[in-house]
């Protein structure tokens, strides 16, 4: 009975003594899960901490491209509001040259109508200066043979010419000017002398 109850008892040793070295190794494993943890949270903290500060930079640079962005759009809309500007502009000024262009057409317009009228004035008088040019060489060729006529008659008269008496016969030239070259008009008269 003895022998049992030492047997017992030395199994119960046995036993607490696995226990105990198992509760040792457990504790030793916790300790080293600790150490590990440990490691991992330091670990974590810091690739968290890397991680932020990257986010954080690229939130900076993000924030920059959008204020660049920002500040292009609001050039792009300045930019757009002139180039608008300039091409009311444009169209102001294109309207004004039409207006001008149909302006200075209707000058020439009556100006053209003007010289044609000028023209026909021109015409008209170089038809009248030809009819009086017809009208004076007539008159000069009425005047060359009103002149041999006269002295035809002067020779007449001269030859027929009898008794105590004698006949003076006078020729005198009138000049008149007009259109062209002077012309001449002769005037006979005849005295009788007792």
């Amino acid at each position: 009975m003895v022998s049992k109850l030492q047997s017992d008892l030395t199994r119960e040793a046995d036993a607490r003594a696995g226990l105990e070295r198992q509760n040792a190794k457990l504790n030793s494993d916790i300790f080293q899960l600790n150490a590990r943890i440990e490691e991992v949270e330091a670990s974590a903290r810091s690739a968290a901490k890397n991680k932020i500060s990257q986010l954080e930079i690229k939130i900076r640079q993000l924030e920059n491209d959008c204020s660049a962005e920002s500040k292009a759009r609001g050039d792009a809309q300045h930019a757009l509001k002139n180039l608008d500007r300039v091409i009311r502009e444009k169209e102001f000024n294109s309207d004004e040259d039409m207006k001008t262009i149909q302006r200075l057409q209707g000058q020439i317009e009556f100006q053209n109508n003007k010289m044609k009228a000028l023209r026909r004035t021109i015409d008209d008088g170089e038809a009248q200066i030809a009819v009086m040019q017809n009208k004076l060489r007539k008159a000069i060729h009425d005047v060359e043979e009103a002149e041999e006529r006269s002295a035809m008659l002067e020779t007449q008269l001269v030859r027929g010419g009898r008794g105590g008496g004698s006949t003076r016969i006078t020729t005198r030239r009138v000049f008149t000017s007009s259109i062209g070259p002077a012309s001449s008009t002769t005037v006979t008269s005849s005295s009788k002398t007792e």
